[in-house]
């Protein structure tokens, strides 16, 4: 996983305050993070295909991920 760092201008004080609130959102915003509902192995076979279900997988991957 990467590394970002995030500068930010905050009165005295409030710097603590910030990195709690900003772990709050990151965490939010993880969870929530959409992931496939269906996987290949539920539609495999429903449509004819000369590939195997590694091959469709593996296709799938690399599109979703690069």
């Amino acid at each position: 996983m990467g590394e970002v760092n995030v500068r930010v201008v905050v009165p005295d004080g409030m710097e603590e305050i910030f990195k709690k609130e900003l772990s709050v959102i990151l965490e939010a915003l993880w969870k929530t993070r959409k992931k496939p509902r269906v996987k290949v192995d539920d539609v495999f076979g429903m449509m004819p295909s000369e590939k195997s279900a590694k091959e469709l997988r593996m296709e799938l991957y690399e599109e979703i991920f690069g």
